[in-house]
């Protein structure tokens, strides 16, 4: 006849207890490469809707309005909603005229947790220059 040896009340809860700190532990870090790698996905989507206002204003020979704010960036037709750990500096409308050109040289900056992204637009080319820059922390 086989004996079957099993776990004790208090090995169980041992066995629970390490499982438990291992899933925290482990979360904490999935949680960190989640949020960041959702900040790179806003920003590829952020850039690919400017580009897509500024080839639709050009395509339809039309103006063209890119609105940002707190929530949302929106050019009429396409909405990005901005992630809760991104804020907007300020909010802006953007004008592209009937050729594609964007009308001011304004800077557009959001910060993140970690740096603060920039992207300064040209006049009249609608091109820009994209800057990271990591924030520094208080002690």
């Amino acid at each position: 006849m086989w004996r079957i040896k099993g776990f004790t009340l208090l090995e169980s809860l041992v066995v629970l207890a390490i499982t438990a700190f291992l899933l925290l532990g482990l979360s904490g870090g999935v949680k960190q490469t989640f949020a960041s790698v959702e900040e790179q996905l806003f920003f590829l989507s952020f850039e690919h809707l400017y580009r897509d206002t500024q080839k639709l204003s050009a395509l339809s020979k039309q103006e063209m309005t890119l609105i940002l704010d707190n929530e949302k960036i929106s050019n009429g037709i396409e909405t990005l909603d901005l992630p809760e750990n991104i804020k907007l500096g300020k909010d802006m409308t953007l004008h592209f005229d009937q050729t594609g050109g964007n009308s001011s040289l304004a800077k557009l900056n959001f910060q993140t947790p970690k740096k603060t992204v920039e992207y300064q637009l040209y006049i009249g080319s609608g091109q820009y220059k994209k800057t990271e820059n990591e924030r520094l922390h208080s002690p």
